[in-house]
């Protein structure tokens, strides 16, 4: 149950964070002079949401929640969330608009965190055994 509840604090706090008004960044700066930094935040905020889904539905007792289809499953749905975001930020945000390189920034993150999550699961497992 506290997993459920985690995947839904960060759901609130990614809704929050990208409903701030454009105006109070500073979007000029890159990581390491390529990646710009709002796309970093992107990256981190959906691999942090995908992975805490992953996390959830790995404690859950149904085993149809841990198959590939599942995860496949929580791509999608953060894919879409943050499709979501961007029509809100279109039309809700003031001085926020709709980029599509925020949503391959969400995508990125949301697929990065699949094997990462997956190399952490088999690695906890490998120390058990």
């Amino acid at each position: 149950m506290k997993t459920w509840l985690w995947v839904i604090a960060e759901i609130v706090i990614i809704f929050v964070l990208l409903s701030l008004p454009g105006n109070n960044f500073h979007t000029t700066s890159n990581w390491f002079g390529y990646i710009p930094i709002d796309k970093i935040v992107h990256i981190v905020l959906f691999g942090s949401l995908s992975f805490s889904i992953f996390y959830h539905f790995e404690h859950l007792k149904n085993k149809r929640y841990k198959t590939i289809r599942a995860k496949a499953y929580v791509l999608i749905f953060c894919m879409l969330y943050g499709i979501a975001m961007e029509y809100y930020q279109k039309y809700f945000v003031p001085s926020r608009g709709f980029e599509v390189a925020d949503m391959l920034a969400d995508t990125v993150g949301a697929m990065v965190a699949l094997p990462i999550f997956t190399w952490l699961k088999n690695k906890s497992i490998s120390k058990r055994n």
